[in-house]
């Protein structure tokens, strides 16, 4: 368990009021800002996933409310449970934002246990009955079926096979990109007699292990073995190791002599929880390009959500059992626009996946979880 902390310096703020006589009265006090406490569970802040977005949200907070952060990450789900009592306990935070669909029954007993202290639960939701617990879910299943859809269009260019590698599977957030991505493929695979065919889904079993990604990668890449033309791959961190597994596949089997190599590109990724699409650029460093080997990612705006109750806390209109559900609806879940991958992406396949996104927003197609 590691933590961190980051305190933004009070200020004094002058104030002009009227006074009972109809005068004005400077008032110059010193504020204490507001306290934020953030819990994540390992391997928390830079795992290429939704807590990076949840930091752009408080990032863009502090520009407008002055406030400081606590921020702790747990090992895992019982490590979590003890930081967030422990939190709560000491009784000094406005809000303790806790990040994960998996932390959502250990944030009930908490909260349960400590009905004075405010809580927000991103990515998974809390019983209503308890007035202390603001939750905001995002429904990734249904940006994930576009991204099935995209991907039995694209794997054309190559094989036609796609893989699924995912990185834990007792993890309920992977289990419902992975049913919207699959239900998404198979629409569009019977629709369109694609001719796709779909890998038995593989687990790297870590949200940080690049090297085992890149070895489960590679093998489902290989000609002799997986033979995928495309990989969907909601594995955070580990996300660098797909990198590798790319580079590798399209030095050893697909004989591209360029990064831009049109006619023969394989292999491509689809990636989720985070905008990852800069990690298929031929280099990171330099986010311009349209050819990058990551078509697209599933992306939730949980910096929106956490922006959202942050400042309605602040401003005592903190919405005690309210559930916010984020959806494709109203595009606070979605792929990503092919800004780095337009090469890849003909405008009839746009607008194919539009007439799909429509089909969705208006309930002509439901998609399934993975519950």
């Amino acid at each position: 368990m590691s933590s961190r902390s980051n305190v933004i310096v009070s200020i004094v703020i002058v104030a002009l009021v009227f006074s009972a006589v109809g005068g004005y009265v400077f008032l110059t006090n010193q504020y204490v800002p507001p306290q934020v406490a953030v819990v994540v569970v390992e391997p928390g802040f830079g795992d290429l996933s939704m807590a990076d977005q949840v930091l752009e949200g408080l990032e863009e907070l502090s520009g407008d409310i002055t406030c400081n952060y606590t921020y702790r990450v747990a090992a895992d789900a019982d490590d979590a449970q003890y930081e967030i009592n422990r939190l709560a306990a000491a009784r000094k935070f406005d809000l303790i934002v806790v990040l994960g669909q998996d932390l959502q029954d250990r944030v009930q007993i908490v909260a349960a246990n400590h009905p004075n202290q405010k809580f927000a639960l991103i990515g998974g939701s809390v019983s209503g009955t308890l007035t202390n617990v603001v939750s905001a879910t995002f429904a990734q299943h249904q940006a994930a079926f576009l991204a099935g859809v995209l991907a039995g269009f694209i794997s054309q260019n190559g094989s036609r096979v796609i893989g699924i590698l995912a990185s834990r599977n007792d993890d309920p957030t992977v289990a419902d990109l992975i049913a919207g991505f699959t239900q998404g493929l198979g629409t569009a695979n019977t629709t369109y007699d694609l001719g796709v065919s779909l890998l038995p889904t593989q687990y790297v079993g870590s949200y940080n292990d690049s090297e085992t990604a890149n070895s489960t990668a590679v093998d489902m890449f290989n000609p002799e073995m997986g033979n995928a033309s495309v990989i969907f791959a909601p594995v955070r961190a580990s996300m660098m190791g797909i990198r590798n597994a790319m580079l590798c596949a399209n030095r050893t089997w697909f004989g591209n002599t360029s990064w831009f190599d049109y006619q023969n590109r394989q292999p491509f990724v689809i990636a989720a929880e985070g905008d990852q699409d800069y990690i298929g650029l031929p280099d990171m460093n330099i986010r311009s390009g349209d050819a990058s080997w990551v078509v697209t990612s599933v992306v939730p705006r949980t910096d929106l959500a956490v922006y959202r109750i942050i400042n309605s806390t602040l401003w005592d209109e903190f919405e005690g059992g309210v559930v916010y559900d984020y959806n494709l609806t109203e595009g606070n879940v979605e792929i990503t626009e092919f800004q780095f991958s337009t090469r890849w992406v003909s405008q009839g396949l746009r607008d194919t996946l539009a007439m799909y996104r429509t089909a969705i927003q208006n309930g002509t197609i439901v998609v399934n979880d993975g519950s």
